[in-house]
């Protein structure tokens, strides 16, 4: 009897961590995202890095500071986020917070994976005039793979950006750093507004 107990409770266990999603956003974590990419932008205008071509023209030194600024804000940013929603699973009593965490991160690591591997391609290539679009395609997919254990709204981002990457590396629109500035910046920092005046900080 003991023993048929025990296999029910880790059965019902297990249906619940399969079925669970974690629903905790951080606001804060999320508005703080976007300011990271606001100020990334900002330093990337300022040296003259914002059109395609002009960053196919730029020196070596210059192009790989950007890149370790531009990956830097990435990684932050994605770092920032899962320790916001650790907190506030825990904060708001949500069950299974640090395995949902854990699936949470382990959905979005091979497209972020990707991404670095793509980036450190195109930086020996010096084709950095696709740089943006790149990583909008790496993230927005890695927010879409992430949704499956979150909310919706992870999922909406992420398409999103997905649209922002197609549009960046299509030739001749060079809507590439105005669409980075639009997900990564604009994007983050509205849907840390709804999420922390919805849900909380």
């Amino acid at each position: 009897m003991q023993q048929t107990s025990a296999t029910d409770l880790q059965t019902i266990r297990a249906a619940l961590e399969a079925n669970s999603r974690l629903t905790s956003l951080s606001g804060a974590a999320l508005i703080a995202s976007g300011v990271l990419a606001f100020l990334a932008a900002g330093f990337t205008a300022q040296a003259g890095a914002a059109e395609p071509m002009a960053r196919l023209t730029l020196s070596t030194t210059l192009l790989h500071k950007l890149v370790i600024l531009w990956g830097s804000t990435l990684l932050l940013s994605v770092t920032l986020n899962l320790l916001g929603m650790m907190y506030r699973a825990r904060k708001d009593g949500q069950p299974l917070a640090a395995r949902l965490g854990r699936r949470v991160l382990f959905a979005m690591l091979p497209a972020l994976a990707v991404g670095g591997a793509l980036t450190a391609g195109l930086t020996l290539q010096g084709h950095l005039d696709i740089i943006f679009g790149v990583w909008m395609l790496c993230y927005g997919a890695a927010l879409i793979a992430a949704s499956a254990h979150s909310l919706t709204s992870v999922r909406m981002l992420g398409i999103f950006t997905l649209l922002g990457g197609v549009l960046g590396v299509i030739p001749g629109l060079n809507l590439d750093f105005v669409m980075y500035t639009s997900t990564f910046g604009a994007g983050h920092f509205l849907l840390g507004v709804w999420v922390g005046v919805r849900y909380g900080w």
